[in-house]
């Protein structure tokens, strides 16, 4: 297991010693990357390519937000295979210019089927995957959101009713995505979605470990320093697996945000390893 995990996502690997020491067994290991990529006119896809070839090493799940076309999944999926992997894409029907994608590593997964949660409110639905765990045989949800950013009383009630929708699944889930919560480092707090979406101990949010070490990036995952704030999360359901996970803020260098005028998305990357079974 030390070896697999030491491989997966080199900038987890101090996460994935403590994990080692701690003796945690599990029947697999699962790598997962929230990001939203910015669909904006000054987003240049190949930049923003290059970032997921550069931390997406061994990963399993990228759920990606904001793709403004099919094209642009298309890139982000052959960055992925840079990293050595067969990568598959599901590219979301609704949302605009703001699609969510899901890309998945073909070599530890099997992709079982898609859908996208219709019925919810909001422009960008969400979206679901189900996959089987080759390795260990475990089927699960893989779910990638993007909540309402202008409207709270929208986004309150997008929370509620996925929270809800998740749990009850007979299977476990992980979800990524932009969920707008407004978590603010600093004071520990989010807004009203993300105290509605966190109201169950049955959906578990992976905090980042840079919340523990008091070194989270001033303004979260957005550079917008309006929010300040972590918005792209990791999250799992695993009912009653005893399932569990270490995630961090990827690409925390001090220039990040400043590569965003120049073509570079707008938001940090959050990456998880979760042991499941």
């Amino acid at each position: 297991m030390i070896g697999r995990l030491a491989r997966c996502l080199p900038y987890l690997l101090p996460l994935v010693l403590v994990w080692a020491s701690a003796g945690m067994a599990a029947g697999g290991q699962l790598s997962v990357i929230s990001f939203n990529v910015e669909s904006d006119r000054d987003t240049d896809p190949r930049k923003v390519a290059g970032d997921i070839t550069q931390i997406g090493k061994d990963a399993d799940l990228f759920g990606l937000a904001e793709v403004e076309s099919e094209k642009d999944a298309e890139t982000y999926r052959r960055a992925a295979e840079k990293t050595g992997a067969p990568f598959g894409k599901v590219f979301a029907r609704h949302g605009d210019r703001d699609r969510l994608v899901i890309l998945y590593n073909r070599n530890t997964l099997t992709f079982q089927g898609a859908r996208e949660l219709e019925r919810f409110p909001g422009s960008r639905k969400a979206l679901v995957g189900r996959f089987v765990h080759k390795a260990s045989a475990i089927e699960f949800l893989f779910i990638v959101n993007h909540f309402n950013r202008r409207d709270g009383k929208r986004r309150r009630r997008q929370a509620e009713l996925i929270r809800d929708w998740v749990l009850k699944q007979p299977l476990p889930a992980v979800l990524t995505g932009d969920h707008n919560f407004d978590f603010d480092p600093r004071t520990m707090q989010g807004n009203r979605a993300f105290e509605v979406f966190n109201a169950s101990p049955d959906l578990l949010w992976v905090r980042p470990e840079c919340l523990k070490a008091g070194d989270c990036p001033p303004n979260g995952t957005q550079c917008d320093q309006r929010f300040n704030s972590i918005m792209d999360m990791v999250l799992i359901a695993d009912k009653g697996r005893g399932w569990w996970a270490i995630s961090d803020v990827l690409l925390k260098r001090a220039d990040y945000c400043a590569r965003e005028r120049k073509g570079w998305a707008d938001h940090r990357p959050v990456a998880a390893v979760i042991a499941i079974r």
